[in-house]
């Protein structure tokens, strides 16, 4: 039996525990080799035989190896795994990176395999999560959706890796193929902190390899909606110094102002970067606001029972000014009235 090699992250690669007389048997009958990319950076190499294909990964935190079989299973019977800080939810086929994993896996079949293990309990159909390959296996969906590329995933698959080695291997991953945004470390940031609320800053930013003032800066970022960056293309697209600035943009618009632009921008194009937004944002702030439109005739509030109870009509005299009538209202009646139009008046401000 042949001995087993070690491989780490950025060199794996597979080999069976074949004899050297059964692999030059069957070398000679027909070609024993089958290319399976692994992992980013490492050799490609994976022999064919009777059995599964299989590699040994060195696991950067228990510093155990375990034992990987390559697999292939139904996109959409997995999910990202929660260590990975890849926010699914932005991935899009608009994404530019997306479209040209696309167009590879489309034209040459997919290369790398995703690394992955069982859900340790089940999501409706969920069974596999995913640890890295998230974006590989978005693509695998959309084209098993639209009945191409044999709707299969390849995956290395174990259930051997823990969730301390599962999240070094993700951001290990991540590094480097596409980094993750800004805003994307930021979220993970605020999980992180939502699930450790008696750690302190200065522990959190430790445990990221960060300092305590970029670990603030993407808790601040966190507070951005998502439905925001939704509006670049990709999220990569936003710096972290964009984000912030788009945040204090924000700010500066009333809460009607901010939600009328919000709406007027996702009817449009998205914007190609966090630098593109920002600018229709400060264009935007700078515009004057509208005047008020005239009220055209009388309106008329009634209660359940028909009767009449408020009326708003524009003063006979006064160009620009409304008087409301009121009747027979209660006094917490008449207070809900008022606020109603302190809320109003500060909407407007």
């Amino acid at each position: 039996m042949a001995d087993k090699k070690k491989f780490g992250i950025h060199a794996l690669s597979a080999q069976l525990g074949d004899t050297a007389a059964e692999s030059e048997t069957t070398s000679k009958a027909k070609p024993a080799e089958k290319r399976v990319s692994s992992p980013i950076n490492s050799p490609a190499l994976t022999v064919r035989s009777k059995r599964q294909q299989r590699m040994y990964l060195d696991m950067p935190v228990s510093k155990t190896t375990v034992e990987c079989d390559l697999i292939e299973v139904d996109p959409r019977l997995c999910v990202a795994s929660p260590l990975n800080k890849r926010v699914q939810s932005l991935l899009s086929a608009d994404d530019a990176a997306v479209r040209q994993l696309l167009t590879s896996v489309r034209d040459e079949g997919q290369r790398d395999p995703v690394l992955v293990r069982h859900l340790k309990e089940p999501e409706g159909d969920k069974r596999y999560e995913v640890i890295y390959g998230t974006r590989r296996r978005y693509v695998a969906e959309l084209l098993a959706e639209a009945g191409e590329g044999g709707g299969a995933l390849k995956a290395w698959y174990s259930d051997q890796i823990t969730d301390a080695d599962a999240k070094r291997l993700a951001d290990s991953e991540n590094d480097d193929r596409q980094d993750i945004s800004s805003w994307e470390r930021a979220i993970y940031f605020a999980q992180l902190r939502a699930a450790k609320p008696d750690v302190t800053l200065e522990v959190l930013a430790g445990m990221e390899g960060v300092d305590r003032t970029l670990a603030g800066k993407y808790l601040k970022l966190a507070e951005l909606p998502e439905s925001v960056v939704q509006l670049v293309a990709s999220p990569t697209a936003i710096s972290l110094r964009a984000g912030l600035d788009i945040q204090k943009a924000l700010g500066s618009l009333g809460p009607a102002a901010r939600k009328q632009v919000l709406k007027s921008f996702s009817d449009t194009a998205r914007f190609e970067d966090g630098g593109a937004l920002l600018k229709a944002l400060r264009e935007a702030a700078r515009k004057p606001a509208k005047s008020a439109v005239a009220l055209k005739g009388r309106r008329e509030l009634v209660d359940d029972q028909g009767r009449k109870r408020a009326v708003i009509g524009a003063h006979r005299s006064k160009k620009g000014q409304y008087k409301v009538d009121l009747y027979e209202l209660s006094d917490e009646q008449i207070t809900a009235v008022e606020e109603i139009g302190r809320a109003s008046c500060r909407e407007r401000v």
